[in-house]
């Protein structure tokens, strides 16, 4: 299991199913190129999350663990052929996790974060050391398993940091920001509830 370090605590990743990966590049007017096979044998893992720079070369990069809890680092090329190098093994024991989210750099650190969730709904933040790998982790705190998704949404807020909306399963819809500081990497600033057939308020 990864290292671990606890920091003052403040209250898909998506499940990896198809076996084949495809990409589709942006074509720059609001659209999409023709996807491009990326690679087969996607059905190792079970969850992958990306778009955030992990190695410091300033290109999104991938990551995925597989079904025996092996992280795998899927550097980007910047190439809409190869859109991805060969995968490197990032660690082991990372099964304890049931979430996990590349949501940039939301602690300070010199590259992307990763956040993850753990079985008990404890959300801890592996800090990116820009090599790919990621310091010890710290505890961000408990009762995450209260929302269906967490997404890395970029900088909502406009304050130079990527943030982090958490979505219950009634759509109920909640933002962290990112902070820049590793002890408290999020800190909550609004919620908004969600009506069916009106969409979206504001709730606090």
């Amino acid at each position: 299991m990864p290292g671990e370090t606890t920091a003052m605590p403040r209250n898909q990743s998506r499940p990896a199913q198809r076996a084949r990966r495809a990409q589709q590049a942006a074509s720059g007017k609001g659209g999409f190129y023709g996807r491009i096979k990326v690679g087969t044998g996607s059905q190792v893992y079970n969850q992958i999350t990306g778009g955030s720079d992990l190695t410091g070369d300033g290109r999104p990069d991938v990551l995925a663990a597989d079904k025996t809890g092996v992280l795998w680092l899927h550097p980007g090329t910047g190439n809409a052929t190869t859109p991805f190098a060969a995968r490197t093994k990032i660690g082991t024991g990372w099964g304890i996790y049931n979430y996990i989210t590349a949501v940039g750099d939301i602690a300070g650190g010199p590259a992307g974060d990763l956040l993850a969730r753990d079985t008990s709904g404890v959300l801890w933040n592996h800090l990116g050391k820009g090599d790919g790998t990621f310091a010890p982790r710290t505890r961000v705190g408990g009762g995450w398993n209260a929302y269906s998704h967490l997404i890395a949404t970029g900088d909502v807020s406009k304050d130079g940091r990527p943030d982090l909306l958490a979505i219950r399963g009634n759509g109920d819809m909640s933002l962290y920001r990112g902070t820049g500081n590793w002890k408290t990497p999020l800190l909550a600033q609004r919620v908004w509830s969600y009506d069916i057939g009106f969409g979206y308020n504001h709730a606090a």
